[in-house]
């Protein structure tokens, strides 16, 4: 669970930084699909730590759909506190795009997870 915890601490520093705080990059043009690709991530990294820690549950249904809770309730958090923060605002496109990383995130794991063998060798 700490990589998930660590990357949710990064995800908050990151959303919450004031708008001028980030270079112009072409990389980071595409909004939309890092918030997708970082909330991917952040629902996969809870899964791979629940996975192994059984903390979320002990069936996989409870742990793909607390992990993916936690992963949307921590995104609506997120751009809520945006609007407090100096050039940013709340995005319900941001949101969209958050809550579909997280289902992505879900998915990709649900599909590596039905291959034992290759989620073990990720693990190690």
């Amino acid at each position: 669970m700490m990589p998930a915890i660590i990357w949710a601490l990064v995800l908050a520093v990151l959303m919450l930084l004031p708008q001028e705080s980030f270079p112009e990059s072409k990389l980071l043009s595409y909004d939309k699909l890092a918030h997708l690709g970082v909330f991917a991530i952040l629902s996969g990294l809870l899964l791979f730590g629940a996975l192994k820690t059984k903390v979320l549950g002990k069936t996989k249904t409870s742990l793909l759909v607390r992990s993916l809770t936690i992963s949307i309730v921590y995104s609506a958090g997120l751009e809520f506190l945006q609007q407090f923060s100096p050039g940013r605002s709340t995005d319900i496109y941001d949101l969209v795009a958050n809550v579909a990383g997280a289902i992505f995130g879900v998915l990709v794991f649900y599909i590596f997870n039905k291959n034992k063998f290759a989620i073990y060798k990720l693990m190690l």
